[in-house]
């Protein structure tokens, strides 16, 4: 369990419009029905998760995610360019003994300061995205947000982890980035189980794949989710038991479900899916409990 008794489901996937976050959305809808839940939006570059719940409302105050990030102090500066040297990010170039900085770039290491013997570097607050807090009936929603043009999503994902574990919620559900990238491995690091969602196509199952490898390589144990089931021929199945990961649900494949999916709503009036919901959190925390799953 992860810190305060707090039990964290990832649902993650090696590709994108696999379904992901629908199943996020409803193992948080059914979560809820039974303890506090949150459900931590951290696809960052785009989160839509809040979009299931069209009748959510704030709940506080949007908080505000920065880095320091360095400003020259040009009287001070002598051109040596260590500071570039020390830079693994090309944030700094030092041409001539002109020293230029982009701080978009920046990921606020501080090597740089550390590295000037003049002390010509200052660190200076720059905002790189947001958290925000929603309700929508009960359910506690957290999204994080980058800020546009900025490309330091594994700084924004880690604020809102932090926001989400002060929070007390008993269970958190993380609608993850899609893929295996620095994103993906920061949104899963700290869950108890990860969920791998995927759709019975032969690219679903080449992703899957480095999605098995990340869960592994963290050592967080997993159980796959094949969704859309009869859509595609696919062998998910197969796959998995040759891999040694638990199928943990299945969900048919039905045009109202992809219609609902595709309108960000709820399958609030589909009965069939309630139980399959159901089965799927409890062995998800089952498997949380008892480090089931692939390791």
């Amino acid at each position: 369990m992860s810190d305060a008794g707090t039990t964290v489901i990832a649902v993650a996937s090696g590709k994108g419009g696999t379904g992901k976050t629908t199943v996020a959305a409803h193992l948080a809808i059914a979560g809820a029905r039974g303890r506090p839940t949150m459900l931590v939006d951290l696809d960052v570059e785009a989160p839509d998760a809040s979009g299931y719940f069209k009748g959510a409302g704030r709940s506080g105050d949007a908080s505000e995610v920065s880095v320091l990030v360095p400003r020259l102090v040009e009287a001070r500066c002598t051109g040596c360019g260590l500071c570039a040297k020390a830079c693994r990010f090309g944030a700094i170039l030092a041409i001539g003994g002109v020293i230029t900085i982009d701080p978009k770039v920046c990921k606020g290491c501080g090597a740089c300061v550390n590295a000037c013997p003049a002390a010509a570097l200052e660190e200076i607050p720059m905002t790189v995205g947001q958290t925000s807090s929603f309700d929508a009936d009960g359910l506690a929603i957290l999204e994080g947000r980058m800020a546009i043009g900025d490309i330091r999503s594994t700084v924004v994902i880690e604020a809102a982890k932090k926001r989400a574990a002060e929070s007390g919620a008993a269970l958190q559900i993380r609608d993850c980035p899609p893929g295996v990238s620095c994103p993906a491995t920061h949104a899963i690091e700290g869950a108890d189980y990860v969920v791998l969602v995927a759709e019975p196509t032969e690219f679903s199952i080449h992703d899957l794949g480095a999605a098995v490898r990340l869960a592994r390589g963290r050592g967080v144990p997993a159980g796959v989710v094949i969704n859309k089931e009869g859509f595609g021929d696919a062998d998910i199945a197969g796959f998995c038991e040759r891999e040694g990961i638990p199928v943990i649900g299945r969900i048919a494949f039905k045009r109202e479900r992809a219609a609902s999916g595709a309108a960000a709503e709820p399958w609030s009036d589909d009965a069939a899916i309630s139980g399959e919901i159901d089965a799927i959190l409890a062995l998800a925390a089952d498997g949380a409990r008892t480090d089931g799953g692939l390791r």
